[in-house]
C-alpha cells in the first residue's frame, strides 16, 4: 500500500513540474518584448512622400493596451516594449495651409488616415520596417451631423422603423449650395447579424464607395441655400411619427422635415405633402421604402454630375438578375459615417479608410438611439468635430432630436 502511495505521489509530482515548466513558457513568450519601426508615406500622388508628424498608434488587440509615437523627419516611427500578438495600426494627419501647399501643390485642407485592424506582430515581421500609405480626401464643409437609424418600438412592443432621419449641416462660415447633393446608402452587412453573414466583399478597393442607393437634392444650381452653421432634415418619412396613428413610443416629429424620401409605385411608403420628395436616381434593392439597417448604415453624401456613367459592380455569387452596385470615386465624397451593429463588428467596415478610418454604434436596434457628431463652440456658433473617423467624432444619443442645429 506504501509502495503504490508513493508511486502516485511521483506521478503527481511528475505532472505538477511538467505544468510549471509549461506556464514559465508561456510566461517566457509574454513577457518578450519586440520593437517595430513604421515608415508613413503619403499617397503616391503626393509631391512629396516622406510623412512627417503623423500620429501613428498601436493597440494590442489583446489587452487593449496602447502605443503612440509620431514620425520623424524620415518619416519613421518606432515602437518599443511591444509583446507579440496582433495589433490595432492606425496613423492619421489633418494637412492644412503652406504644409498642404508644400506636400501637395494645393493649399487645400486634407485629412488622411491610415487602418489596419489585425497587424501581426512577431519576431519575422518586427524584423523588418513597416511601411504604411496614407490615403485620404478634401475635407468638406458639408457634415453629416446626426444618424437616426435605430428604430423604436410602439407601446406594444412592435418594432418601428419608419421614423429614421438624416442632419446633414454647413460647418462653414460660408452659405452652400445644396443643389446637386447626393445622399447614399454603402452596400454591405452591419456585422454577425446572423451565422451567415460576411462583410462586404468590396473592402479592398480604397479608392471606390460602392453604394446600394442614390437619391439626390433637385435644383438649377442655387435654388436651395444652407446658411452657415444650419442644417438640414432628411426623413425616410416626413410625419409625425409620435402621432396615434403612427408610433407613440417613437422619439421624433418629422413633420417639419426639409426633405423625404420617397419610393414613387409603393404601396407601403407615406409620401408626407408638406415635405418635399428627394429625386430618386438608383433604388434597385427595396422597391418599397427607403428604410437603411438599423443595425448600422453606412452613409456617405457626395456629388457627381452623371450618375449614369459611374461604373457598376457585380455581387459576387448572386445570380445574373441581381442588381449590382455603383462604384462612387471617393474624391467625389463629402463626408462618411461608418456605423455598425457593436463595437465587435469592425471587420464589416464598408467605408474605405481614406473617408473613415473608423466607426461608430449605439447599443442595440429599435432603442430610439441616434448617433451624433461630436461639437465645440466657437463665437457662439456649433462647430463639429471632423476627423474622418467615426470612433472619435460620434457619440450615440438617446435623445434625437432633429433640427436641434
Amino acid at each position: 500500500m506504501k509502495h503504490k502511495t508513493n508511486k502516485s505521489l511521483i506521478l503527481l509530482l511528475s505532472f505538477f513540474w511538467l505544468f510549471m515548466a509549461c506556464s514559465s513558457d508561456d510566461d517566457n513568450q509574454r513577457l518578450e518584448q519586440l520593437e517595430l519601426s513604421v515608415h508613413v508615406l503619403y499617397p503616391e500622388d503626393f509631391e512629396i512622400q516622406t510623412a512627417v508628424g503623423v500620429r501613428v498608434t498601436m493597440v494590442d488587440n489583446a489587452s487593449g493596451q496602447e502605443f503612440e509615437q509620431t514620425t520623424d523627419a524620415d518619416g519613421m516611427a518606432t515602437f518599443s516594449g511591444l509583446v507579440p500578438g496582433t495589433y490595432n495600426v492606425q496613423a492619421g494627419k489633418l494637412l492644412q495651409g503652406e504644409e498642404a501647399l508644400a506636400v501637395t501643390g494645393n493649399e487645400v485642407e486634407i485629412n488622411l488616415n491610415y487602418l489596419d485592424n489585425d497587424f501581426n506582430l512577431n519576431h519575422t515581421t518586427a524584423s523588418s520596417v513597416l511601411d504604411i500609405r496614407l490615403a485620404g480626401s478634401i475635407v468638406g464643409n458639408l457634415v453629416i451631423s446626426q444618424v437616426y437609424y435605430s428604430g423604436s418600438k410602439t407601446p406594444e412592443g412592435s418594432n418601428y422603423f419608419f421614423d429614421q432621419f438624416f442632419e446633414i449641416y454647413n460647418n462653414s462660415s460660408e452659405p452652400i449650395a445644396l443643389d446637386g447633393l447626393i445622399i447614399s446608402d454603402v452596400y454591405g452587412v452591419s456585422g454577425l447579424i446572423n451565422p451567415g453573414s460576411i462583410p462586404s466583399p468590396f473592402t479592398d478597393d480604397d479608392s471606390h464607395v460602392y453604394i446600394s442607393t442614390a437619391w439626390r437634392i433637385p435644383g438649377s444650381g442655387e435654388e436651395h441655400i444652407l446658411e452657415p452653421f444650419s442644417s438640414i432634415t432628411i426623413a425616410q418619412q416626413g410625419i409625425n411619427h409620435q402621432s396615434e396613428e403612427a408610433n407613440p413610443g417613437s422619439p421624433v416629429d418629422l413633420s417639419g422635415a426639409d426633405w423625404e424620401f420617397f419610393v414613387e409605385g409603393s404601396t407601403r411608403d407615406i409620401d408626407a405633402p408638406d415635405v418635399p420628395n428627394l429625386e430618386m436616381l438608383y433604388h434597385p434593392f427595396n422597391t418599397t421604402f427607403s428604410l437603411v439597417s438599423v443595425f448600422g448604415p453606412g452613409t456617405i453624401i457626395w456629388r457627381g454630375e452623371d450618375i449614369e456613367n459611374l461604373e457598376r459592380a457585380a455581387i459576387p455569387d448572386a445570380g445574373p438578375d441581381y442588381p449590382q452596385v455603383l462604384k462612387v470615386p471617393a474624391t467625389h465624397v463629402i463626408d462618411a459615417v461608418e456605423a455598425l451593429r457593436s463595437e465587435e463588428d469592425g471587420n464589416f467596415k464598408r467605408i474605405p479608410s481614406s473617408l473613415d478610418v473608423g466607426f461608430t454604434h449605439v447599443s442595440d436596434t429599435y432603442t430610439g438611439e441616434s448617433i451624433i457628431r461630436k461639437s465645440t463652440s466657437i463665437d457662439g456658433n456649433i462647430l463639429f468635430i471632423d476627423t474622418n473617423n467615426s470612433s472619435e467624432d460620434f457619440e450615440s444619443s438617446s435623445n434625437p432630436q432633429p433640427g436641434a442645429y
